[in-house]
Parts: C-alpha cells; sequence; structure tokens
C-alpha cells in the first residue's frame, strides 16, 4: 500500500505563524512549512481530480500532536476511498486538551505518493 498526501506548505504559512506560540511547546517538533500537507491514509492508487478549495481547521491538540481536519471529506474520499484527510502542524504531546478558533483555505492542485 502507498501512503498519499497533498501538498499545501505556503499556503498555510499566516495559520502557522498564527499558530507559532502553540507549536514551540515543550513536548512538540513542529513540522517545517514546506513539508505541510493534507495526509490522505494509504491506498492502491488516487483517482483523477480537478483542483478544488477546502479548508484547514479548527486546529487541536490530538494524541499525535497538533492536527486539523480537513474539508470538505468528501472531496478527498473521491480521490482515495477511505481517505481522512488531517494536516499535522506539530507532532508530540505537549498541547494536551486545547483547541483553537483557527482556519485556513487552501486549494488542493496534486495528490502524490509520500
Amino acid at each position: 500500500m502507498t501512503r498519499w498526501i497533498a501538498p499545501l506548505g505556503e499556503q498555510l504559512r499566516f495559520l502557522v505563524d498564527w499558530l507559532e506560540p502553540i507549536l514551540t511547546r515543550p513536548g512538540l517538533t513542529p513540522v517545517p512549512v514546506n513539508e505541510l500537507c493534507v495526509e490522505l491514509g494509504e491506498g492502491e492508487s488516487v483517482g483523477p481530480f480537478e483542483p478544488f478549495d477546502a479548508l484547514v481547521g479548527p486546529v487541536r491538540a490530538a494524541p499525535e500532536g497538533i492536527v486539523a481536519d480537513v474539508i470538505p471529506a468528501e472531496a478527498f474520499e473521491a480521490i482515495l476511498p477511505g481517505a481522512r484527510p488531517v494536516v499535522v502542524f506539530a507532532r508530540g504531546a505537549g498541547a494536551a486538551e486545547l483547541e483553537f478558533v483557527a482556519s485556513e483555505a487552501v486549494v488542493v492542485t496534486e495528490v502524490v505518493a509520500a
């Protein structure tokens, strides 16, 4: 099985800058902006698609770190059945039980193997 991602990088710079005090808390390792992506999941292949608008957020603390769900989930499901679109901003457990009213609009233009 192949792990699939949709690169976002610079589209999320403003949101990362806004979240910087949270992402640099002890116990967290921020993901560099140029490596930020929508993690879709695993599958044999992805289907063709036209670029579409998506919303990253709200940002929240989760067991794997600081994450945000991405919608519309149906658009990702059409590309990769079973997709669970999420962006991981920081890995670790330094911000348990936090949720932030922060989101960013992005354009998904490609899906690549991770």
